[in-house]
């Protein structure tokens, strides 16, 4: 059995799922397969390397299909501080619409709310705190091998921010700031092995509680979390895509994809107004 890190000590074989998993700062993660790697590229509309991806959710849709992956924050053409991506489609599109109607504020103020009648009034601010501590241990055993190439390329101060982030970059200052539901449900599919059952979920076992919360928004607003009729066709990778298919593009993928237009753009007019 074969590891991305090359330590058999860390891969285990999850009889009850029937999937391999990887061990990385204490936390256990599903590692993918060739046939993953094609959906996720399918969903990502773009090509990814099999080095760039450390996990994926530990649960799959009911398609069979993986909501998030953790991408490695070296390992790919350009430094990841976020490591975890949401990858389907559906829930990509539930997310860009929640949050243009003020999702993140909304979330953010639920998280400064105190519940005074808990036995832990602070239970969602030491929840928050614990999925970015949880993310920074993660990115520093990922990257441990990388520190010196960090420092020389960044510099020791962004170095060190980099990678101590928690959630989607967020500084450790930063004790109210949800910055990105994609990237908290992304981190919830993958540390969590029961994502959207709250009642089933041990109470010792890892998630992130902004993911959990916004998951369940999600539910109320009509989202089928694990898939709809139709959303199988962007992420079935041995489907020939077809004009009529549904399909969805992300809202920071589009603003990447404008981006990339628009210097290939530029540089085409400098080089003919050279020549």
């Amino acid at each position: 059995m074969s590891s991305l890190y090359n330590n058999e000590d860390n891969v285990t074989t999850n009889t009850n799922g029937n999937f391999n998993t990887t061990i990385v700062a204490g936390f256990s993660f599903r590692q993918q397969t060739r046939n993953h790697l094609d959906t996720i590229e399918r969903q990502l509309q773009h090509p990814i390397k099999s080095e760039q991806v450390f996990c994926l959710s530990t649960n799959l849709c009911k398609y069979g299909h993986p909501q998030a992956v953790g991408l490695h924050p070296t390992k790919g053409p350009k430094l990841v501080s976020g490591l975890f991506r949401l990858s389907c489609p559906l829930l990509c599109e539930a997310i860009d619409t929640y949050e243009n109607e003020g999702g993140v504020r909304q979330m953010s103020d639920w998280l400064r709310i105190k519940d005074r009648d808990r036995d832990d009034p602070g239970w969602k601010q030491n929840g928050y705190q614990a999925a970015n501590e949880a993310q920074k241990n993660i990115r520093m055993e990922l990257a441990k091998d990388d520190t010196d190439k960090l420092v020389e390329k960044m510099g020791e101060y962004n170095a060190q921010r980099f990678l101590t982030s928690g959630v989607a970059g967020i500084p450790p200052s930063q004790t109210y700031n949800v910055k990105c539901l994609h990237a908290h449900v992304a981190d919830h599919f993958c540390r969590c092995s029961s994502s959207t059952d709250e009642t089933t979920r041990k109470e010792d076992e890892e998630g992130n509680i902004i993911g959990e919360k916004a998951l369940a928004i999600l539910e109320q607003r009509g989202v089928e979390i694990l898939g709809n009729d139709v959303c199988w066709q962007q992420c079935n990778a041995n489907r020939e895509r077809l004009e009529t298919d549904w399909s969805y593009t992300p809202k920071k993928n589009r603003q990447k994809l404008r981006s990339t237009r628009n210097r290939r753009s530029e540089e085409k007019n400098h080089d003919e107004s050279i020549t």
